[in-house]
Formats: C-alpha cells, sequence, structure tokens
C-alpha cells in the first residue's frame, strides 16, 4: 500500500513541478519581449542612447563655441545697454539745460 501511496504523491509532485516549469516558461517568455523587443526592448533602448552619446561626442565642440559666443554677446550686449543709458541720460540733461536754463 505505501508503494502505491508513494506513487500517487510522486505523480502529484511532478504535476505541480509541471506547473511550476510552465509558469516559469511564461515569465521567461515575458522578460525575454521585454529584453528584446525590436521596438521598445531594453536592448534597443540602451543602444539608442548610445548612439546619441556618439552623436553629442560628434557636436560637443560646436555646443561649446556655441555657448562661449552667446556669453560675450551677452556681455557686449549689457555694455551696450549701459552705454545708451548714460547717452540717453546726456540727452535729457542737455535737453533740460537748454529748456529751463538757456
Amino acid at each position: 500500500m505505501e508503494t502505491k501511496q508513494d506513487i500517487t504523491i510522486m505523480g502529484l509532485r511532478i504535476d505541480n513541478m509541471e506547473k511550476k516549469l510552465d509558469e516559469i516558461d511564461k515569465k521567461l517568455d515575458t522578460l525575454t519581449v521585454k529584453l528584446l523587443d525590436p521596438d521598445d526592448g531594453f536592448v534597443t533602448r540602451v543602444n539608442k542612447n548610445t548612439s546619441f552619446r556618439d552623436k553629442m561626442g560628434e557636436f560637443l565642440p560646436y555646443y561649446e563655441e556655441t555657448i562661449t559666443e552667446m556669453e560675450s554677446l551677452k556681455k557686449w550686449k549689457d555694455n551696450v545697454t549701459k552705454a545708451l543709458w548714460v547717452i540717453f541720460t546726456a540727452v535729457i540733461g542737455c535737453i533740460i539745460k537748454l529748456m529751463f536754463f538757456s
């Protein structure tokens, strides 16, 4: 009798293991799809990121040069603005002097 029960228990355990293996197989398939999906998989995203970084490396000197030029233009604009305010103030002062003190 014990042998028959042992065989029955072993059969149930084998069935249970098959179910678990099927679940693991499904999870593995899902993981594989997430990793290797050609449109939005992990590998594709890593490749896009690497490509972007390579392109940025090519254009980085151009960007640095452009930023330097923009900073120098800002300084020039600030200086011109200050000079124009000085000229504007002097012109207003001259007009007021001519109107009231002539």
